[in-house]
């Protein structure tokens, strides 16, 4: 059985199932629940040994690069006024 029947579109078995520590490298925004990786990744020291190289290469697949802010904000969150949200 293929492995896209035990994950829904946009997720990743890898991340879900087999490397949960690969989760830490996922931000979310605090506040829209809005998720993507984190840009630290893109760095070449970080993937220099196979686990680090697989990580990378299952987040860039399924999520978009996200920034935060310092506390915890995406850059959509972050220029909205707080009564806004």
């Amino acid at each position: 059985m293929s492995h896209s029947k035990h994950t829904k579109r946009g997720h990743s078995l890898y991340i879900e199932k087999w490397d949960g520590a690969a989760k830490k490298y996922i931000n979310t925004c605090i506040l829209c629940g809005h998720q993507g990786y984190d840009p630290m990744i893109e760095d070449k020291e970080f993937r220099r040994n196979a686990r680090n190289k697989v990580i990378y290469k299952e987040l860039t697949k399924t999520l978009t690069v996200m920034h935060l802010d310092e506390f915890g904000r995406c850059e959509t969150c972050a220029v909205m006024p707080l009564h806004e949200k």
